[in-house]
């Protein structure tokens, strides 16, 4: 059988400062078919798993482009119909195929375009006609629309907050589409849309015991039902300012869409019951720092508690520069500190400069807008400089470039800066820049979830810290324009009546 497999996603946050163009793929990870760069392969999100299942089922592959960048504000349409043309141009002239496998995100969004998912998943359909299967894989955070649903004949999204689960997606995704193609299942597909906007962790309950249900219902049968082939809970993306923005739960089945519907509906209710339960307590910047400090009193010498900034996470589209954590503890005189990752070029433009071991005078951070404060003036001391060689990883395999980094020290706070705006999932975004953060009495992560599996472990307590930002979890804060109402939590919901 004939393969096509291509990836392009962004996470499209509606109120980000950061404008995102070609160059901004560019920088995360931009590869066209026999390009030898395969620079931040976290981002590749299952292509090497596609890559591996096809050449097991002795499959001939084309492999088209592999684009991704960092959460920001909408791709520049230019940009964006550029890239999109060149995935459809391979697909139209490599074919015919038996399978394309389209690895997106599923809330990217570009200037003119609310869906590009669906304008690609379009477009591509007209290409190969109907016949052909296709299937979709999409992160957890995805908005999905009746455009996507009818360009694809299976979409999958990874059930894992921290998505730790892209290539066991990727492979099952793989497996359907091949069972399609051969004929041994026809997938019917229903979603049951829930207006809500929110985000949900995964490791903890009650939502721990929500994904595994629904993992469990995946090959089964049931009393007139034929088998479910799989069951998304799709979490939305509650920063995408357009009409289907919103979380779903999409089921689907071998040739039962009544089966399918019931199923979506039922779990569709189970997940709108848990909308205020879903996420670790948010602190205010004051309460989480006394919070820390009542800890490490009564934990003793050793221990490390860990704080998520998330209103400042590159990974949802803020800027990585704001200083109100950073403020917060130099009011405080608090010490043995570290936070990362903050993204200011220019800071490490001059720090590099200077050398190490240099004290100069420094403005840092506040630069791209309110929504990332004032920048904090201060003498800072270089303690350690890297140039751009280094990584950072989320899983053993899975790794990402840090950029020039400089780990500064204002007053006894640390701070690694660096010049590619990322969230830190690993310790070693640390390490990597100089500063093992198990030294620390304090970390504070620019993260909102991703950070988790890999810290929490050697962590006294992680802590969820709700400073100002542009991820704020104050939902009546940011400026809706497009949203479809009523929706939770802006709006009393009763499912019901919808």
């Amino acid at each position: 059988m004939r393969v096509f497999c291509s990836a392009f996603g962004h996470e499209t946050n509606s109120f980000s400062p950061v404008p995102t163009n070609r160059a901004s793929y560019a920088q995360t990870v931009l590869i066209r078919p026999g390009d030898s760069r395969m620079e931040g392969p976290m981002y590749l999100m299952g292509v090497d798993t596609i890559i591996a299942k096809a050449q097991e089922s002795g499959c001939e592959l084309s492999l088209s482009t592999i684009a991704f960048a960092q959460p920001g504000a909408a791709t520049v349409r230019s940009d964006y119909e550029q890239l999109r043309d060149e995935i459809l141009e391979d697909l139209s002239s490599t074919g015919p195929h038996d399978m394309v496998f389209l690895l997106l995100h599923g809330a990217m969004m570009a200037e003119g375009y609310d869906d590009c998912e669906g304008d690609l998943l379009d477009r591509a359909r007209t290409i190969v006609g109907p016949d052909v299967a296709i299937g979709v894989l999409l992160d957890l955070h995805c908005n999905i629309t009746d455009l996507m649903l009818e360009g694809a004949d299976i979409i999958v999204a990874c059930r894992e907050y921290p998505h730790i689960d892209f290539d066991e997606r990727a492979c099952e995704l793989f497996d359907q589409i091949h069972a399609t193609t051969r004929k041994e299942i026809v997938p019917t597909s229903a979603q049951y849309r829930i207006p809500m906007l929110a985000m949900f962790h995964t490791p903890r309950e009650p939502m721990r015991s929500l994904v595994d249900r629904a993992r469990a219902f995946e090959g089964t049968t049931g009393e007139g039902t034929n088998e479910v082939v799989q069951v998304t809970l799709a979490h939305g993306f509650p920063w995408s300012d357009f009409p289907d923005a919103g979380a779903s739960v999409l089921v689907t089945t071998n040739d039962d869409p009544q089966g399918a519907a019931s199923l979506a509906r039922t779990l569709g209710h189970e997940f709108f019951a848990l909308r205020d339960q879903g996420t670790e307590p948010m602190r205010s910047i004051d309460d989480t720092l006394d919070e820390a400090e009542r800890i490490l009193a009564a934990a003793g010498p050793g221990a490390t508690v860990v704080v998520s900034d998330g209103s400042d996470n590159a990974g949802g589209g803020a800027a990585s520069d704001s200083t109100f954590l950073l403020q917060a503890c130099l009011d405080r005189g608090f010490e043995e500190v570290v936070i990362g990752l903050l993204w200011d070029p220019i800071v490490v433009q001059l720090a590099a400069a200077a050398g190490v071991g240099a004290t100069l005078d420094l403005r840092i951070g506040g630069k791209t807008g309110p929504a990332s404060g004032n920048p904090v003036d201060a003498s800072v001391k270089v303690l350690n400089l890297t140039n751009g060689k280094k990584h950072q990883y989320f899983t053993p395999k899975q790794w990402v470039p840090l950029g020039d980094t400089a780990l500064l020290e204002i007053e006894g706070v640390q701070l690694v800066v660096n010049t590619i705006r990322q969230q830190p999932m690993h310790p070693s975004a640390f390490l990597e820049a100089g500063c093992d953060p198990w030294s620390k009495r304090l970390v504070i992560v620019k993260s909102s979830q991703h950070f988790y599996g890999n810290f929490a472990p050697d962590a006294e307590a992680v802590l969820y810290c709700d400073a100002p930002g542009s991820l704020s979890t104050d939902v009546f804060a940011r400026p809706y324009r497009r949203i479809t109402r009523p929706i939770w939590p802006l709006d009393e919901v009763d499912l019901d009546q919808g």
